[in-house]
Order: C-alpha cells, then sequence, then structure tokens
C-alpha cells in the first residue's frame, strides 16, 4: 500500500494543532486511528512527520577489470582464485569475486601432463 502524501500528512498535523482529536481526525479523513497516532507520536518526538525512506540493502559489490585480472596472471600464474581477490579486491565478498571471475570468463584448469612431476601445471584459462 502506498504512503500518505507529504501534503495530506500537513493538513492533518494542521488540523491537531487547530485542536481536533486523534478520533475526530481518524473519522474526518477516512484514515486509521493509529496512523494519525504514529503520526502526532513522530512529530511531538522529532517535529517531523514524513514517511520514513527505506534503507534497502545497496547495491552488492562487482569486479569488472579484466585487464587487472590478466596482468596479476601474468605475473603470478600459479595464483589462486583467492589469492587474486586477496590482491585485486579485498572488499567483495569471495563468493561475489568468483561470479566475477566467470562472468569475465576465467576458468582455472588443472593441466596435468604424464612426462614428469616438474611439469605438472595448474593454471588459469581465458
Amino acid at each position: 500500500m502506498p504512503s500518505y502524501s507529504q501534503d495530506f500528512r500537513d493538513i492533518v498535523i494542521n488540523k491537531y494543532e487547530e485542536g481536533m482529536t486523534e478520533f475526530e481526525l481518524s473519522k474526518f479523513f477516512n484514515i486509521d486511528k493509529r496512523t494519525v497516532i504514529s503520526w502526532i507520536k513522530l512529530y511531538k518526538r522529532t517535529g517531523d512527520y514524513s514517511s520514513k525512506q527505506g534503507v534497502g540493502c545497496g547495491r552488492v559489490a562487482s569486479f569488472t577489470d579484466k585487464t587487472l585480472i590478466e596482468q596479476y596472471l601474468i605475473d603470478h600464474p600459479d595464483a589462486s582464485a583467492l589469492d587474486i581477490k586477496e590482491a585485486l579486491a579485498p572488499d567483495i565478498p569471495r563468493s561475489t569475486f568468483y561470479d566475477c571471475l566467470n562472468r569475465l570468463g576465467f576458468s582455472f584448469k588443472k593441466r596435468f601432463q604424464n612426462i614428469s612431476k616438474e611439469k605438472n601445471m595448474k593454471g588459469w584459462s581465458i
């Protein structure tokens, strides 16, 4: 249900200051008595009776700098995803950073060769 307009709230509070009771206001304007009481209580406590703005959860951080990741992988070819995250974006949650890596086209591949143990490698494919 949408909130009441600020103009309507102004009218109700002005009528209250003129001497109407909460019950009379609720009947006159056809709104619930609890609504009128909460507006008046808020007005007495803070001096303002406007509607509260929603806080929300905000936007989830993301990482989109593909060239920075590529340069880091050139310098550190054996880096894990956690190492990359800690070096480039420590403030972003781990799962979000992993999703960003997948979205940018990075995937971690294990490349094993049967020739010798020194040649066993793991690395990133783009």
